[in-house]
């Protein structure tokens, strides 16, 4: 593409990611983090208000019998999809979000209202006279939220057919957890819960393992498997960063058997006891999470790949760091440059290669002037052969830029580390390291300091300079949305390579100064015979 038309398009693009659009939701609210409360407002459009409990990390939405009608994970912690708007909550960003659907409930196609059917609703009790299809006399619920003891608490009571429920929810704002307490009385000896999922339709796994057992049983398309006195049982799409995961642990003596129902729309029914008490993570299926809510220990839940073990080991040197440091935000600086330490070997390699080329870009565009109007063999044959020569006096080895690419793997599962946990605490001005920086503080930081990363490579080459620096519009995005805790570790790393390459770059400098010299002084073998007198053989 032509680079005049690629500057333009490329700031479009930057203020057009800037402006919101897309589908990876707004921005954060300028100056004001997420602070988790409950909602009492009018959420399915039916009479009767609903109980949103929202957080950084996900909106979930319960009925007055404490039936979960709506849980929408965010793609983007401390996404603000609800808003508040001349004294009324707006939950149109919540139903709207393509990127966000659902979990219990069924897929909306484009332009339409999404519905909450009531054989949708997760933590819905059946058996006797209870049926979620069915009215019931309910009470507003007791509301409780306590920060410090990341808790958001709420007591739903209901009765239906003689029966009394009474359903005492936590959940816990810093991470997908919500434990679950039933009471039924008046009523059967045994209900059932239901856990539908996941919301895309995309066919899940889902499994249960019994206590005791060999290995999990599962379900994945059509089909039906019961599966007695289960350590857990799991609703599960493929993991990546956008998949989602359903599951469910009995707790304090609870005895749970669960019937498996597989194909585009799964469903955990769980037989339980009338006094009941479950774990239940309704999340990301990834493993970050699941290590931090304890659920990678369960046998068959995840399997890292190779990035995973080594975010696992990175995790848990975070873990270990904690214990001495006791803040996560020195903690991260710590790790930044102790890895940068490790890998400054191998940095050093590729920034000596980087700093070669600089130095040498002006001959190369000599070279690249002078053959400019000759497109021949033998011409390019001998620009080739004069590359070359460069090369040698200036010791380049185009092999060298292959260092590169081997702290990447470190890189990615470390990025993905970051990104991924939930840091209990904040760091300087910042009131939490998981979500983005609601001061857009750490954002200007990042431009600058990949401006100035950006000159330091390219001084030589200003057109080089001008051409890429408008690509930081749309990385201004991206540090907009990132988790602080990602923005600091991608600033002080970039920091820490500025001041390796300006130290690389002063000396290569100074041992490439006498080979410009002698390549003066010295022409090539090939230019000397270019320019040799032919003398023809004697005639006989």
């Amino acid at each position: 593409m032509n680079t005049r038309l690629l500057l333009p398009l490329t700031a479009l693009a930057g203020a057009l990611l800037l402006t919101g659009c897309g589908q990876t939701g707004p921005l954060p609210t300028f100056g004001k983090a997420i602070t988790p409360e409950w909602i009492t407002a009018d959420f399915d459009g039916q009479p009767g208000d609903e109980y949103i409990a929202t957080s950084n990390l996900q909106d979930v939405v319960f009925n007055a019998r404490g039936e979960v009608i709506g849980w929408y994970v965010k793609p983007t912690a401390g996404t603000p999809y609800i808003k508040k708007t001349n004294g009324a909550w707006d939950f149109s960003s919540v139903k709207g979000q393509a990127a966000m659907p659902n979990m219990v409930g069924v897929p909306v196609a484009k332009g339409t209202a999404p519905t909450f059917p009531a054989d949708r609703r997760a933590l819905a009790l059946t058996g006797g006279a209870l049926d979620p299809a069915q009215p019931a006399e309910t009470s507003a619920p007791q509301l409780r939220t306590d920060l410090a003891a990341n808790r958001q608490d709420a007591v739903f009571r209901y009765t239906q057919g003689g029966v009394s429920v009474t359903k005492t929810i936590t959940l816990h704002p810093r991470n997908f957890k919500i434990d679950v307490k039933t009471d039924v009385s008046g009523g059967p000896a045994q209900v059932q819960m239901r856990f539908p999922g996941l919301g895309r339709a995309d066919n899940p796994r889902v499994q249960a393992y019994a206590v005791g057992a060999a290995s999990a049983i599962a379900v994945q398309g059509a089909g039906t498997q019961d599966v007695k006195n289960v350590q857990y049982a799991a609703l599960q799409e493929n993991p990546s960063q956008v998949a989602h995961a359903v599951i469910v642990r009995p707790q304090a003596g609870t005895t749970l058997d669960a019937t498996l129902t597989g194909g585009p729309q799964g469903l955990i029914s769980a037989t339980l006891p009338a006094s009941s008490s479950l774990e239940v993570y309704g999340g990301k299926n990834e493993l970050i999470h699941l290590y931090q809510s304890g659920y990678t220990a369960l046998p068959g839940v995840f399997k890292p790949n190779p990035f995973g073990q080594i975010s696992l080991i990175i995790v848990k040197l975070m873990e270990t760091l904690y214990k001495f440091i006791g803040n996560w935000g020195l903690v991260l600086v710590v790790l930044t440059i102790l890895l940068r330490a490790i890998m400054w070997p191998l940095m050093q390699t590729q920034g000596r290669t980087t700093a070669r080329m600089q130095v040498m870009q002006p001959k190369i565009k000599e070279i690249q002037e002078k053959y400019k109007e000759r497109k021949d063999a033998d011409s390019q044959r001998a620009m080739q052969a004069e590359m070359a020569q460069l090369y040698r006096d200036y010791n380049f080895n185009p092999a060298g830029c292959l260092s590169t690419f081997i702290p990447f793997p470190v890189l990615i599962a470390l990025w993905s580390t970051i990104r991924n946990f939930e840091f209990d605490s904040g760091f300087l001005w910042l009131p939490d390291l998981a979500v983005p920086d609601p001061f857009y503080i750490l954002a200007v930081i990042y431009l600058i300091v990949n401006v100035g990363q950006l000159y330091v490579m390219t001084r030589k080459n200003p057109d080089m300079f001008r051409q890429q620096a408008m690509i930081y519009i749309v990385f201004l995005y991206f540090a907009l949305t990132f988790p602080a805790g990602v923005t600091i570790y991608i600033i002080l790393s970039t920091l820490i390579g500025i001041g390796q390459q300006i130290l690389i770059n002063k000396q290569v400098e100074r041992e490439t100064a006498t080979i410009g010299q002698k390549v003066e002084k010295a022409p090539s073998r090939q230019v000397a015979r270019a320019n040799a007198k032919t003398i023809d053989a004697p005639k006989k």
